[in-house]
């Protein structure tokens, strides 16, 4: 598994749903459900998504969190699965698969926190 949080302030940044949009386009795999809630003056979206990768014969899945409550803004990124075989090696299909994530986050001003 590997996780990522991220985190962005300034009144000047793209909102969470620009954010969201850009990543369902960018991200180069099946997205599987998309979620998104008010809460407490805040939004939360949270995108699943979900990839074959042919190395190990498996498929990875990707799930980022995006929060915005005010000027302050968070992303939480969290790639897993992608192990196959007996021995369940992911051979890093997970982390790679996050990092598309958080080169996007990264590319609108997010930071890891």
């Amino acid at each position: 598994m590997s996780r990522t949080k991220f985190t962005m302030t300034g009144e000047n940044a793209k909102s969470i749903r620009e954010v969201a949009g850009d990543l369902r386009r960018e991200i180069k795999a099946e997205l599987v459900s998309e979620i998104c809630r008010e809460m407490n003056g805040a939004e939360v979206i949270v995108l699943l998504f979900e990839k074959y990768y042919l190395r190990n014969g498996s498929y990875a899945g990707l799930t980022v969190m995006l929060t915005e409550c005010g000027d302050e803004k968070t992303a939480d990124v969290v790639g897993f699965g992608g192990g196959g075989g007996m021995v369940n090696w992911s051979f890093g299909a997970n982390a790679d698969f996050a990092k598309q994530a958080n080169i996007i986050l990264q590319k609108y001003g997010f930071s890891v926190e």
